[in-house]
């Protein structure tokens, strides 16, 4: 790999990674909005909603995040798009629903 100073100044631009034992570079991916669905879209601004909200969360509401993070394998705004969205699955330790 190259050394982390080479990788930040191509941030953008060229992506590095291992796969296998090997060095890859490859251009950096680009995000083409113009080839989404119209539901695509929809979703993209709930998202894009949501993440906007996440630094105006009350310091006790991101407390009760985290802590349902830690119990599972999501991080604590996993938990919080999944409730959001709809999709929550059963919190850990909890019956099924």
């Amino acid at each position: 790999m190259p050394s982390q100073d080479v990788i930040d100044g191509l941030r953008g631009s060229i992506d590095f990674y291992r796969w296998c034992n090997l060095v890859i570079a490859r251009p950096w991916p680009h995000y083409t909005p113009e080839n989404m669905t119209a539901r695509t879209k929809a979703q993209a601004n709930a998202f894009a909603y949501l993440h906007s909200q996440t630094n105006s969360l009350p310091a006790n509401v991101v407390e009760s995040w985290k802590w349902l993070a830690s119990q599972s394998n999501l991080t604590w705004r996993d938990w919080m798009t999944r409730a959001y969205l709809g999709g929550t699955f059963v919190a850990p330790g909890q019956p099924p629903l």
